[in-house]
């Protein structure tokens, strides 16, 4: 990574921050003491993955799901690990099939909606590591994009054309 792209990263970081900052502000100076109490949680709680997804051992998958929102702006993604886990083994396989799968979606997305997606990842039986995606949005040809999905080794179920959950074991 050069330079300018780790000032941008930090640049897009900042204004993150700024904007809980205000939004905190906001909630305290109208006297929602319980929103501003939630959303100090939700903060909390978005900082202690940050923090497992930084101490996972790996470089690249990490830093494309940290910079992800800032980078595809018809998606909205938030991420959960479960447990302390080591990335660092498949750190180049988790980054390609991120990306590969973005690159299928792309095909079935609407330009003017917004797909919210979470991805949680975990280890598995005999030390598998598992994702699982659920993105919300309306997908167009939702047949032929589990059937593009499945050509890639993804496992994915579509309901309603509205939301697609995929899931990923990399041994």
């Amino acid at each position: 990574m050069e330079e300018k792209e780790i000032i941008a990263l930090l640049r897009h970081k900042r204004h993150d921050w700024m904007n809980q900052i205000q939004l905190l502000q906001g909630y305290a100076t109208l006297g929602k003491q319980d929103r501003l109490l939630l959303q100090m949680e939700e903060i909390k709680e978005e900082a202690e993955e940050e923090r497992k997804l930084l101490n996972s051992d790996a470089l690249q998958f990490p830093l494309w799901l940290l910079s992800f929102n800032w980078v595809h702006k018809t998606y909205r993604l938030r991420y959960f690990i479960r447990g302390e886990v080591d990335l660092s083994r498949h750190d180049h396989t988790l980054l390609a099939y991120g990306k590969r799968m973005i690159e299928i979606m792309d095909g079935h997305i609407g330009n003017e909606e917004l797909y919210e997606g979470t991805c949680t990842i975990y280890v598995g039986g005999q030390d598998t590591l598992g994702l699982s995606w659920e993105w919300e949005g309306l997908f167009h040809e939702p047949e032929r994009l589990k059937e593009r999905l499945s050509e890639e080794g993804f496992i994915s179920t579509i309901f309603d054309s509205k939301e697609l959950s995929i899931e990923m074991t990399i041994e």
